[in-house]
C-alpha cells in the first residue's frame, strides 16, 4: 500500500469515527461526515481488491445524502422497532440474494482463500447495507447488526492489510454497543 492510500485510509477512518459518535447522539450531521468516510473508502476498497466494499461504500453516499435529508425534516429523532418476524424474513432475503450471488461468481473464483475473501466480502455487504437501511429509518435493533458485522469487518481488513481500517471498526465495535445503548434508553419527559 502505498503513502497517499495510506493517507486516505486514515482520513476516511476519522470521518467515519466521527459519524458513528454522531450517529449514536442522533445527530443529522452523522450522515455528511458518513458520507465524506464512505466516498473516501469507495477508493481505498477498490485499490484493495474488495469489490463489494467498494460498491457498499458508493450505496452509503448515497444513503447518507438521503438520511441527511430526511433526518432534517424532523425536531427530534422518532425511533422504531420492527417485530422480530420482520428481522426473521429480511435476513432470509439477504442469505437467499448472497446464495445466488455466490451461486453465480464462485465457480469464476480460483482459489480457496479468494474465495472465502469473496464470500466474507459479499455477506458483509449485504447485512451492512440492510442495517443502513435499517439506520437511515430510525430502527433501534440496527445496532445489534452492526456488533456483529463490525467483528467480521475486522476480520476482512485485517486480511486485507487494512490496519487503520481494521481499528476504526474495533472502535465501531465498541461505539455500537454504545450507540445500542443510547438508542434503548428510556425516553425521558420533559
Amino acid at each position: 500500500m502505498d503513502l497517499t492510500q495510506l493517507i486516505l485510509e486514515w482520513i476516511a477512518s476519522a470521518f467515519g469515527a466521527g459519524y458513528l459518535f454522531l450517529v449514536a447522539k442522533k445527530n443529522k450531521w452523522a450522515w455528511l461526515a458518513g458520507g465524506i468516510s464512505s466516498f473516501l473508502f469507495i477508493f481505498v476498497f477498490y485499490a484493495s481488491n474488495l469489490p463489494a466494499q467498494a460498491l457498499l461504500s458508493f450505496a452509503y453516499v448515497l444513503l447518507s445524502v438521503y438520511a441527511f435529508w430526511s433526518w432534517n425534516r424532523e425536531g427530534e429523532i422518532t425511533l422504531v422497532k420492527w417485530k422480530i418476524r420482520k428481522h426473521l424474513f429480511s435476513m432470509q432475503l439477504i442469505f437467499f440474494i448472497g446464495g445466488g450471488i455466490a451461486w453465480v461468481k464462485l465457480p469464476m473464483i480460483q482459489s480457496f482463500s479468494d474465495k472465502e475473501t469473496f464470500l466474507l466480502d459479499l455477506f458483509i455487504a449485504l447485512f451492512s447495507l440492510f442495517a443502513t437501511i435499517l439506520g437511515v429509518l430510525k430502527e433501534k435493533s440496527n445496532w445489534i447488526y452492526w456488533i456483529f458485522i463490525n467483528l467480521a469487518c475486522i476480520l476482512l481488513y485485517l486480511n486485507a492489510a487494512l490496519y487503520a481500517t481494521s481499528i476504526l471498526y474495533a472502535a465501531y465495535f465498541i461505539l455500537g454497543i454504545y450507540g445500542l445503548r443510547e438508542w434503548n434508553k428510556p425516553i425521558q419527559k420533559s
